[in-house]
């Protein structure tokens, strides 16, 4: 079976995408297992249904992918003016969106981009997929600092960063805010799912043919992955809902990579949730691109 690559993360999906919102599909409802987890929009009335996942990283930071908080214009992506400082963003730390919950907002102070990134964007006839493709980093991490005030943002525990390098075989948890099952457009619900880090030759069977693999995803050395329930129904899967969620290890719990993106069935819909793999933003010390450092360069510590 060919697969095409559905471009969760830099390509295709952002904060205004308006179909139903994707999911983890194979995951359970997280309750307040991850008190870090919230999720966040531009829009507060559409915060059930234009969204990504975030987790807070500091007393005024939170991290998300960077994609959730670039716009897509006709020929390129930018950052748009509801991710200025001064704009604010809506969230709410609720885990079942089918019921009442309180949304708040949080006043932007700063969106930080890895400067590779951003050296994509201002080259004005590229999107991030043109970069990608012509060999350029775009790592899709974004830290946004708020200026200080009162909620539950403020008052939720920061989740701390591990940067140690992440094995094929390593238990990991993938975590986000979505539904149960393929289209399903109900109010979205924190989920997560239990899976492994897939090895390389993984990897590159599973995305085989695909767009994914025409853009050397596997030989830039910043995404590692997961399987998904088109290799085997056991491995839980993301989708564009989920993106900016955190990829854990537990015991205690630590991030190790950013949700990013996933690979669906040819000819599959736009909002397809079935998937063969999961990338994750690699933020170890063994990346090409040394994401963690740049982290640590801008992380607020208590």
């Amino acid at each position: 079976m060919r697969f095409n690559l559905l471009f969760v993360i830099l390509f295709l999906a952002n904060l205004g995408y308006s179909q139903p919102q994707p999911q983890i599909v194979g995951g359970w409802e997280a309750g307040e297992r991850f008190p870090a987890i919230f999720i966040f929009s531009e829009f507060r009335k559409q915060l059930a249904e234009q969204f990504c996942t975030a987790t807070k990283v500091s007393p005024d930071q939170f991290l998300t992918a960077a994609h959730c908080v670039l716009a897509l214009g006709q020929k390129r992506w930018y950052v748009p003016q509801t991710s200025f400082a001064g704009q604010q963003f809506y969230y709410s730390f609720g885990r079942d969106l089918s019921k009442p919950e309180a949304v708040h907002a949080l006043t932007i102070k700063k969106v930080s981009l890895h400067p590779l990134l951003n050296n994509c964007l201002q080259k004005a006839k590229y999107s991030p997929a043109k970069c990608h493709a012509g060999g350029l980093p775009t790592p899709d991490v974004a830290i946004i600092t708020v200026e200080k005030s009162h909620g539950p943002f403020f008052d939720a525990p920061n989740l701390p960063f591990d940067f140690a390098p992440n094995r094929a075989g390593d238990e990991i948890v993938i975590a986000g805010y979505g539904s149960t099952q393929d289209g399903d457009s109900k109010p979205p619900i924190l989920k997560y799912g239990m899976t492994q880090v897939a090895s390389k030759d993984e990897l590159t069977q599973a995305i085989a043919g695909t767009s994914a693999a025409a853009m050397g995803f596997m030989d830039t050395g910043f995404f590692f992955g997961s399987l998904g329930p088109l290799v085997h129904k056991k491995f839980p899967n993301l989708g564009s809902g989920d993106s900016g969620g955190p990829v854990i290890k537990e015991s205690p719990d630590r991030i190790v990579g950013i949700n990013s993106s996933a690979v669906c069935a040819d000819g599959a819909a736009s909002d397809c949730e079935v998937t063969s793999n999961n990338f994750f933003a690699r933020i170890d010390s063994e990346a090409t691109i040394p994401v963690g450092q740049w982290i640590r360069s801008i992380l607020h510590r208590d």
